[in-house]
């Protein structure tokens, strides 16, 4: 028999914080549903008010409640009310799952623990995490993009720089857009991630139409001056950015009717083809090879066995071949040293079977075999660290150039002295004794090929980053020249941005003092150039000592010279595909707007602690 005359007691009201006392003793009035909501808890006490709870009204209500609360309300400060301290314990909760991939799920969990854990904290037994997706949703995630935006207004940020890319899984195709500018008052170079959609039609119209609609909706449309993205010929129309064909990078130049939009193809990309274009100069294979070996042992726990037993054979710790056929070629790296590590147990391994892989059986009864793979990984390793160089978060287009000058430097190097490593030269040392030396000769006319392929394909790719030439004096290594300047400002008249040359000079020679003071400053001397012109402009007094240059500063700085930033978001979005069931065609729409939540709050807040946001 259910319950009759209950009441509306402080019992219930602590465990139901949102209702208040309604009409009579009978009655309890919901707080977040609209005024004169009021719920009879006459017949069931505590389960009338639990079914109103889990109404769709209810529902509805909570998720306009979350929208329509100021941001400033989330975060606690001295002296403020319990219900704001509430809302802000809920917020900086939410923060604190997305930012620590923990689901809502667990966050569910977590709010009614607390409230047995801690039974004498009238915050935790008030604080629910039945918001969390709202708040992320409707308040930190449009915050993280509103702060960008306003920057754009509060400090007159003229330019900006766009990257996107597509990445999904199934019928689902992800379509991030970041824009980069430089905000020297708050740290120099920023990129924010400002949307995230699905587009199932990956043409070049729909790309470009999607971008454009994208800033035109925040107000970054006429301030854009530049675009990256992956090489493939439906961003640029190929090397020469070919404006006849249907690209994204022409269409959008249409769109914007500026001609003078600037086209940046990643620099990773292009180390990776050069590498690539260089090791197809090899008689090996090496990337297939790796993934037949993988593919061959790994997946079968018996064969990985076996292969212990001649690791321990031979005195050799097994480890397991790591391999991402989706990744780029320099993911090889890592692939080739842990081989190396384990090749005398492989080879053994393969060598005794009745029937291997007869690719497999033939590369490893080659002597040469082993020597290929070292000569490969002294040349990745080049590569593995100038790509790291240039991933680095927040890098200029200067930095990324002197890393690819590096690299091209070194291969011409290597080439001039036929470079290779002792344990090559060893190998082939022996393997002339043995009589090979027509094979050792041909070995070593493959590795001058490589080098001549390598050193040819980065001449040609790296040209279309020559324009950024003029710019290498902004890194502030050493003090500029005026004549450096001057080009620099020349460029930039050129494509319509309005420099006042005499002023310039004047600021030119205030830039050289602050250079001269610092000159001992190693710790100047260890920042990245986007941090060096943020400090300089934080020292200057007055706008009209720095306004020319900061110009110059805000137009190189708002120019995405790699796509790392997009990559990021992609790998974020890896760790959220885990939920499979996110991703069904029923809630399709529903999954990317929750992701489109957590991305943001993840990118945008990535240098913030939980901890420092809640002190905010």
């Amino acid at each position: 028999m259910p319950k009759r005359n209950c009441k509306f007691t402080p019992e219930l009201q602590a465990k139901f914080p949102f209702f208040k006392n309604g009409r009579d003793e009978s009655e309890a009035e919901c707080t977040i549903c609209k005024p004169g909501t009021f719920v009879s808890v006459e017949r069931e006490g505590a389960m009338d008010l639990q079914d109103h709870v889990e109404s769709d009204k209810h529902k509805k209500a909570v998720r306009g409640e979350s929208s329509s609360t100021k941001v400033t309300d989330f975060f606690v400060k001295p002296g403020i009310k319990s219900e704001d301290a509430v809302s802000a314990a809920e917020s900086m909760l939410a923060f604190h799952t997305v930012m620590h991939h923990s689901t809502f799920t667990a966050m569910d969990c977590a709010s009614d623990l607390w409230k047995t854990i801690f039974p004498d904290s009238k915050l935790a037994q008030k604080s629910s995490g039945a918001r969390t997706k709202a708040v992320v949703n409707s308040v930190l995630a449009p915050q993280s993009v509103e702060s960008a935006l306003q920057a754009f207004k509060e400090y007159n940020i003229p330019f900006c720089g766009v990257s996107t890319d597509g990445r999904g899984s199934g019928a689902v195709k992800i379509f991030p857009v970041i824009v980069q500018y430089f905000d020297w008052k708050n740290g120099g170079l920023q990129s924010k991630l400002i949307e995230v959609k699905n587009i199932s039609n990956e043409i070049a119209d729909t790309i470009a139409q999607y971008v454009t609609d994208t800033l035109k909706k925040n107000g970054l449309f006429e301030k854009c001056i530049a675009f990256t993205d992956g090489n493939c010929n439906t961003m640029w129309g190929g090397l020469q950015h070919d404006e006849e064909q249907s690209n994204v990078l022409a269409n959008w130049k249409r769109l914007l009717q500026k001609t003078t939009l600037i086209g940046v193809g990643s620099p990773t990309h292009i180390l990776d083809n050069c590498l690539r274009h260089g090791a197809y100069r090899l008689d090996v294979g090496v990337e297939l090879i790796i993934f037949k070996i993988y593919e061959y042992i790994n997946i079968y726990a018996v064969r990985t066995e076996s292969l212990k037993e001649f690791c321990e054979f031979v005195d050799i710790e097994c480890r397991k071949l790591p391999f991402d056929i989706k990744a780029p070629c320099l993911s090889l790296f890592s692939g080739i040293t842990r081989l190396l590590q384990v090749f005398p147990a492989l080879k053994s391994f393969f060598l005794s079977l009745s029937d291997p892989p007869p690719m497999l059986k033939k590369f490893f009864e080659d002597d040469f075999s082993e020597i290929y793979l070292w000569h490969l990984h002294s040349l990745m390793n080049v590569f593995q660290i100038h790509i790291k160089e240039i991933e680095r978060e927040n890098n200029s287009v200067v930095e990324v150039l002197k890393c690819l000058d590096s690299v091209s430097y070194m291969l011409r190097e290597r080439k001039v002295c036929n470079f290779m490593s002792l344990k090559v030269k060893t190998l082939l040392e022996q393997n002339r004794e043995q009589g090979l030396a027509a094979q050792c000769d041909s070995f070593c006319a493959q590795v001058e090929c490589l080098y001549t392929t390598c050193i040819e394909y980065l001449e040609v790719w790296m040209r279309p980053l020559e324009e950024f030439s003029i710019f290498k004096w902004i890194d502030l290594t050493e003090t500029p020249k005026w004549t450096d300047v001057e080009s620099a400002v020349k460029y930039l008249i050129e494509k319509g941005v309005l420099i006042d040359d005499s002023k310039c000079f004047d600021q030119f020679v205030n830039l050289k003092k602050f250079l001269e003071s610092l000159c001992e400053d190693a710790d100047f001397k260890n920042l990245m150039a986007h941090q060096k012109w943020a400090k300089y402009f934080q020292r200057s007094k007055k706008n009209s000592f720095h306004s020319e240059l900061l110009k110059i500063a805000q137009f190189l700085f708002a120019i995405p010279i790699n796509n790392a930033n997009v990559e990021h978001v992609f790998s974020l979005m890896e760790s959220l595909w885990t939920e499979e069931s996110l991703w069904t065609e029923e809630s399709l729409s529903v999954s990317v707007e929750t992701f489109k939540g957590i991305l943001q709050v993840q990118y945008n807040y990535r240098q913030t602690s939980c901890e420092e946001c809640h002190r905010e």
